[in-house]
């Protein structure tokens, strides 16, 4: 598939992130359609996920419910494509919902441009920070299918831009599942500086002709570096060269959810200098199959936080 818009099929649909989420104890059903459901296991009962499906139709919807209600499910959370007819939703009874579990808005890099074209598409002072690296003594190393000790080195470095940025970084083992759910298609992006010390990171997984820039982090003493910014350049030719047609920056802030992305506000200006597309998705909706959670629902006066 050569996929060149939002609407392309997400990462989040992919036979890989099925296995990713079954490593991590997940139990995932498919619909006629091929749509991901995802049951988070709960004490005698479960809380359904759908998250990016291509088309959710009204047969969709009745399939869905009823592997959620084979399943003891609370409830099902859909976080839409942008294809997707919200009406569809509204009318079966699903309510809008202010909780994302995924970034609501991202950045498309369109791959197939031409280099001379990405290279314009850049804003100035990234074309600034570019050369000023190049000028450096820096070495970028690409990984496919990293191993363990890869996976650490990034680990380490992921966790001190958590703990210098403030957010919450998922365990290892989070990292170590998908690398091994996407095989061939995970790729890890470093920079080394001249003593061979690591600065910055990226964490890469492809899918259906496009990639998913997932996680990236930069050791805290080199914060002022302009090391990633060439890193993220490389990345965009390494992916170019590889026949990738989208680079999906993976999230940026949201004004529409100023809480969930408040601390988004550094690595937004730092994506939105590679000149990609700003796409929007749909707010999530929910459905609450349990009767007391829609009670507390309603007396909070809003799908509260769930």
């Amino acid at each position: 598939m050569q996929s060149s818009d939002a609407s392309m099929i997400d990462i989040r649909q992919a036979q890989g992130w099925q296995k990713y989420l079954e490593i991590l104890g997940c139990k995932c059903i498919r619909t006629a359609s091929e749509i991901l459901v995802a049951l988070v296991q709960l004490p005698f009962c479960a809380a359904a996920k759908i998250q990016r499906p291509k088309v959710f139709t009204a047969t969709d919807l009745e399939e869905v419910e009823y592997i959620c209600k084979q399943n003891n499910a609370l409830l099902v959370k859909l976080e839409p494509s942008v294809d997707q007819n919200l009406s569809v939703l509204e009318t079966s009874g699903w309510e809008k919902n202010r909780s994302p579990f995924l970034p609501p808005s991202t950045i498309f890099i369109d791959l197939k441009k031409s280099e001379k074209e990405l290279w314009n598409n850049l804003a100035s002072n990234a074309k600034y920070s570019i050369k000023a690296a190049n000028k450096e003594d820096l070495r970028i190393e690409i990984i496919k299918n990293p191993g363990q000790d890869y996976l650490r080195d990034f680990y380490k470095i992921s966790k001190e831009t958590g703990k210098h940025k403030r957010f919450y970084i998922q365990g290892f083992e989070d990292l170590t599942a998908k690398a091994l759910a996407f095989g061939d298609e995970t790729y890890l992006h470093f920079v080394f500086d001249k003593s061979d010390n690591i600065i910055s990171g990226n964490f890469y997984l492809g899918f259906d002709s496009n990639v998913w820039y997932i996680h990236g982090a930069m050791t805290t003493k080199n914060r002022r570096s302009n090391a990633g910014h060439k890193l993220m350049w490389e990345s965009i030719l390494h992916f170019k060269k590889l026949g990738y047609t989208i680079l999906d920056l993976e999230g940026k802030d949201d004004a529409r959810f100023p809480a969930f992305t408040k601390n988004w506000g550094g690595f937004s200006f730092f994506k939105e200098k590679f000149g990609g597309k700003v796409v929007e998705f749909p707010q999530p909706y929910i459905k609450i199959y349990n009767p007391l959670l829609k009670i507390m629902t309603k007396i909070a006066g809003d799908t509260i936080a769930i």
